[in-house]
């Protein structure tokens, strides 16, 4: 059965996405609302896509669920969609959010497009696919899953549509939307599939950030969607609407395992997590510290950190959305950080007229809160204007006390 937007009911439920513009809602079967695509993540990549130089032909999504990130595509590059989805409710509900945008002035493609019902297995011999992106279904409330339980599974949906993609100068244009927990194993699994069927077919694969240190998305592009000289792309996607997102993108480099302490004078940053969980850090580092000896104090976890000479040198304002505080080190303290030893601390920071000093250490969850609002009304009563953070080295009792400038 096929779906036209121009006969879709509106009627419906909708929820309203804070990343979408001012009166863009969307409707949404129950089951489809913990996997749903941000709009602003949708259009980024959508963004990131049109760069690319397809050819003539639809956008294919066997497996579209509730269709925001189809809608993304034929919104940004004028193309036509072709959406399949087995479960009839979500089909529906892809068919109405088509109009939707089409609605709010994305008409581009919009209404050309269709939504099936059915399996995105089933070959339709009749379309010539400029792009295939597949986002296949994955076990809920679990945090390691094998590549077969994706739903449908890779070879299936290669197997059908190998035939009808048209391809281009770097091969067949294909985007896979996967699951942020696979490990490298899995990955290299995917790589070995993918092989399979386009033997040394192109590969970039992306790591997706909306901050908060997590990767959000992992995705595979592939032929003529990956990038001849990057085997690795992080996109951070900015909280601003209006920004553009930051891209990383290189070769994944080990991080040095040198080690030795900090010395005052120094520079302390603390990087974002999931930048450093894709592997680009260094990449990054080269970029914005280039030259400078980095020592890594944390190499992973929460608060990845290191230690440098001098400042960063941003080439874009929003790279510094990528390091979570930058300081210079102007008192190593050497005490253990405990609610005994804060008048310690504070004496130290009030010596450099601080009146703002975030921890930046893994404390105990109970134990933060209280020592950091016992430092904040410390510090208050004092009246310090600087403002900078506390860091620590591993297994070292000794605080590091960084001014932010």
């Amino acid at each position: 059965m096929e779906l036209t937007p121009s006969e879709a009911d509106l009627s419906g439920p909708t929820i309203r996405d804070s990343t979408a513009p001012e009166g863009l809602h969307f409707h949404y079967a129950d089951q489809a609302k913990p996997l749903a695509t941000p709009w602003q993540v949708a259009v980024e990549r959508a963004k990131l896509v049109r760069k690319c130089s397809l050819p003539k032909g639809v956008i294919l999504d066997p497996a579209c669920g509730s269709g925001i990130q189809l809608a993304a595509y034929c919104a940004m590059m004028g193309m036509k969609g072709i959406g399949i989805e087995l479960d009839e409710s979500t089909a529906y509900a892809a068919n109405s959010n088509l109009l939707r945008v089409s609605n709010h002035g994305y008409d581009s493609g919009l209404a050309d497009s269709r939504i099936r019902i059915g399996d995105g297995t089933i070959t339709d011999s009749n379309l010539e696919v400029a792009m295939l992106h597949l986002d296949p279904a994955r076990p809920r409330n679990s945090r390691t899953h094998g590549i077969e339980e994706m739903t449908p599974n890779l070879p299936d949906i290669f197997s059908a549509w190998k035939d009808q993609l048209i391809e281009g100068e770097q091969g067949p244009a294909i985007l896979l939307d996967l699951s942020p927990r696979l490990t490298d194993v899995q990955r290299l699994e995917v790589e070995s599939i993918v092989e399979t069927f386009w033997p040394g077919i192109g590969k970039t694969w992306t790591w997706t950030s909306r901050g908060r240190g997590r990767i959000d998305r992992l995705s595979l592009w592939l032929g003529q969607l990956s990038s001849p000289n990057a085997e690795s792309r992080f996109v951070r996607i900015p909280p601003a609407l209006k920004n553009k997102p930051i891209i990383v993108k290189g070769e994944t480099l080990p991080i040095s395992s040198h080690r030795r302490h900090p010395r005052k004078g120094e520079h302390v940053s603390i990087l974002d997590a999931a930048l450093v969980e894709s592997g680009l850090a260094t990449e990054f580092l080269n970029q914005t510290l280039p030259g400078q000896e980095i020592t890594w104090s944390v190499p992973s976890g929460r608060r990845p950190q290191i230690h440098h000479p001098d400042s960063f040198a941003f080439n874009e304002k929003n790279q510094s959305l990528l390091v979570q505080a930058t300081g210079r080190i102007v008192k190593l303290v050497h005490c253990e950080l405990t609610e005994e030893t804060i008048s310690h601390l504070v004496d130290a920071a009030s010596e450099y007229g601080f009146g703002k000093l975030t921890l930046r250490v893994s404390l105990d969850p109970e134990l933060q809160p209280r020592i950091q609002g016992s430092i904040d009304r410390q510090l208050n009563a004092r009246g310090g204007t600087h403002t900078g953070f506390v860091a620590q080295q591993p297994d070292d009792s000794m605080l590091l006390l960084c001014l932010i400038s």
